[in-house]
């Protein structure tokens, strides 16, 4: 079991977090020593979404003070 895995909230809240600071081959290449490459799938869509969903929360941020 590598240290960063899914077996509870709080390590599944910092691999998240840490796919989207950018971090995100070393978590997918432990996933992917552990179980198969269906953990492509899982990270490049948390890395898109989560990408997604920064970028809509700062242009909010940013068009409510105009």
């Amino acid at each position: 079991l590598p240290r960063w895995n899914f077996t509870d909230f709080m390590h599944s809240f910092m691999i998240v977090f840490r796919v989207l600071c950018g971090e995100w081959i070393e978590s997918m290449w432990d996933c992917m020593l552990v179980g198969d490459v269906s953990c492509i799938p899982f990270f490049l869509a948390t890395v898109v979404i989560g990408n997604f969903v920064v970028l809509n929360l700062f242009l909010a941020l940013l068009l409510s003070n105009f």
